[in-house]
């Protein structure tokens, strides 16, 4: 492992046991992480993977946020790992963390014994889709302080660790 995927791993360790305990992300941490990836790109020529997987990071992201799916902090972690690992890398490490978060959500729902009421869930958004289009949920969704959350930076943290190694 080279001294770039040690920083790499760090962070999203870093990430993952601040969101795991505080169930929040650091604003200074996904800033430098952001910063530090772009900077890190720029020196190995590779500044425009990092800046489009930033933008389409973000833009994904964001999407999900205004739909309630995830929170601020999952926004700013993602669009730094964008930065962090350049479009290629960044697609592999999200592939695998949204499997780890389907995951630990399952795990999450079966142990605190809502699998039933999580399927009505979902078939509730889902007919909300197909009645008034895409739209965020007024009741099921990341804020909603009652809804079982798993925390994303986990799964990020799995994910980024995977696409390191299946390099």
């Amino acid at each position: 492992m080279n001294n770039w995927n040690a920083l790499v791993v760090a962070f999203v360790i870093t990430a993952a046991i601040s969101d795991l305990y505080t169930r929040k992300i650091p604003r200074i941490l996904t800033l430098a992480g952001t910063l530090a990836g772009l900077v890190y790109h720029v020196f190995v020529g590779d500044l425009k993977s990092s800046f489009m997987a930033l933008l389409v990071a973000f833009g994904v992201s964001l999407g999900f946020f205004w739909l309630g799916a995830i929170a601020g902090g999952d926004v700013k972690l993602i669009t730094a790992l964008g930065s962090i690992l350049g479009l290629h890398r960044w697609v592999h490490a999200m592939e695998a963390a949204v499997f780890a978060a389907a995951l630990i959500g399952l795990v999450q729902i079966v142990r605190s014994g809502v699998f039933l009421q999580t399927l009505a869930n979902m078939h509730d958004i889902a007919s909300g889709f197909m009645r008034a289009g895409v739209r965020p949920h007024p009741v099921i969704h990341a804020g909603n302080p009652r809804a079982i959350r798993s925390p994303f930076g986990v799964a990020a943290a799995l994910g980024t660790i995977l696409a390191l190694v299946m390099r």
